[in-house]
């Protein structure tokens, strides 16, 4: 395991504050998951608890802040364009659930908004070579 990256992503504020960020962007999409499943609407993601989507689908919006978090500690020069990819696919999970659970679309979407907010930011940190 390189431990290496990830003090040296440590060292740095702006990594340090990004990669928080978009753990947040997680819980905000864990809180819309748990919500919609208790009001007993779930997402398209999802699906009914009766019939759930298939289980690779369900990790599709977590993995954008995976991704996000890898292109900030590797890849920090394009990690902003990175984190507007995946704030625009989160902004698309929420366009998908406004017709069959648009209470919780509007939840995904601040996230995903939330999300591209972080995006932009993280090019302050940007470095140069």
């Amino acid at each position: 395991m390189d431990l290496g990256c990830t003090v040296q992503a440590m060292k740095s504020p702006w990594k340090l504050i990004g990669i928080s960020s978009w753990l947040l962007v997680t819980a905000g999409i864990t809180c819309a998951a748990i919500a919609s499943r208790a009001v007993g609407k779930s997402t398209w993601w999802l699906g009914p608890e009766s019939n759930p989507a298939f289980p690779l689908l369900w990790a599709l919006p977590f993995v954008m802040p995976v991704v996000a978090i890898i292109a900030i500690i590797r890849l920090p020069n394009i990690a902003g364009y990175i984190g507007i990819g995946c704030s625009l696919v989160l902004a698309g999970v929420a366009i998908g659930d406004i017709s069959g659970t648009p209470g919780v679309a509007i939840v995904e979407g601040v996230v995903a908004g939330s999300a591209l907010l972080i995006a932009i930011a993280t090019f302050a940190g940007r470095t140069r070579e």
